[in-house]
């Protein structure tokens, strides 16, 4: 293997310089070494080429009319394909001032004319080294930024599964334990910076008589119903409103802004979806299912912790069994807040 060959790649080198003789000797040097080269005869022609070819290393004089040698090399280097190709700067300029200005600029060495043609060949080899490193430190980084991301797909779908109940396809229990904290800090009156609701209506829903479905039909239809269920709640729900799987047949659903006055309408409009249209499970089989909601608001003049907030919900879900089912009740503290927003605009 060649010493400008790189696991059978030919190193390419691209030459920058308005003068025809400096382009034509260079050329020659360095395509007797092995190496592919191109030439252009200005910056801007430069850099066009540079973009298609993929230079490892480019040689670029300073003095150049339309673009000079560090405004190419400042380009060069602004540009994610090429900001790792090594750059060589031609110079008759020996001060250290422009040494600096020219490093400033990204360049990555020198070479001052007139140009020692040994010590070309030697800064290209060295050049040729970093150059090949930086693609390799790219490539690693590249896979390695791919890898995080897929990573963090997976993490996220690993989260997302870990929150969703698998058979209905809800939010499950977990996440309502984490999301309700957040949703019930929101409730509160507006103080122009944050957004916050003045209410918060949470219902506890239970499919009634459902123990009689498994019984009668096996767990396969009691799953099937709940499904059906989940499905038909989750298109007939408020915005802003979040429908979790509580446990067995137990649903919550919470939604935020909702106000008093609107919570019965609401809580009938999921109870009458459920009750008015029978589920069908089969071309013989159609099951009549109710269900039971209990309703608790949490406002801001009246705040609760999630657990006392799901307690005042369940209590009013006992009571709307023990009215009988297949009907909405609320906590005391809600049917209050109904009553004292009711007929108002």
């Amino acid at each position: 293997m060649l010493p400008n060959q790189d696991s059978g790649q030919i190193c390419k080198i691209l030459i920058i310089d308005d003068e025809l003789t400096t382009r034509l000797i260079l050329k020659k040097k360095l395509e007797d070494e092995q190496y592919q080269v191109q030439v252009a005869n200005n910056g801007q022609e430069g850099i066009v080429i540079a973009q298609k070819f993929d230079p490892d290393l480019i040689i670029c004089d300073w003095m150049m009319p339309l673009l000079n040698g560090l405004e190419v090399c400042q380009k060069i280097k602004a540009d994610p394909q090429l900001d790792g190709t090594f750059f060589i700067l031609l110079t008759g300029r020996e001060e250290v001032s422009d040494r600096v200005t020219g490093l400033d600029s990204g360049a990555d060495e020198f070479l001052c004319k007139p140009i020692d043609i040994n010590e070309l060949k030697a800064r290209v080899r060295a050049g040729l080294r970093i150059s090949r490193l930086n693609r390799q430190l790219k490539a690693t980084n590249e896979k390695l930024n791919l890898v995080n991301k897929q990573l963090n797909v997976r993490n996220e779908l690993l989260q997302s599964l870990s929150m969703t109940d698998a058979m209905t396809g809800l939010l499950n229990r977990r996440a309502l334990d984490q999301s309700l904290p957040h949703l019930l800090a929101q409730v509160g009156k507006r103080d122009g910076y944050q957004i916050h609701y003045r209410y918060i209506c949470i219902f506890m829903m239970d499919v009634d008589y459902f123990k009689r479905v498994n019984d009668n039909y096996g767990h396969k239809i009691g799953d099937y119903v709940l499904k059906f269920l989940a499905q038909r709640l989750q298109a007939n729900v408020r915005p802003n409103s979040s429908v979790y799987r509580y446990g067995g047949e137990e649903i919550v659903c919470v939604t935020q802004g909702i106000h008093p006055k609107n919570v019965l309408d609401y809580g009938e409009s999921l109870r009458k979806a459920i009750a008015d249209y029978p589920f069908k499970v089969s071309a013989d089989l159609q099951l009549a299912i109710t269900i039971s909601l209990g309703g608790a608001i949490a406002s801001d003049a009246h705040a609760f912790t999630p657990h006392d907030l799901l307690h005042q919900a369940d209590l009013a879900l006992y009571q709307a069994k023990h009215d009988g089912r297949n009907c909405v009740r609320f906590s005391s503290q809600a049917e209050l807040l109904i009553k004292t927003h009711a007929g108002s605009s």
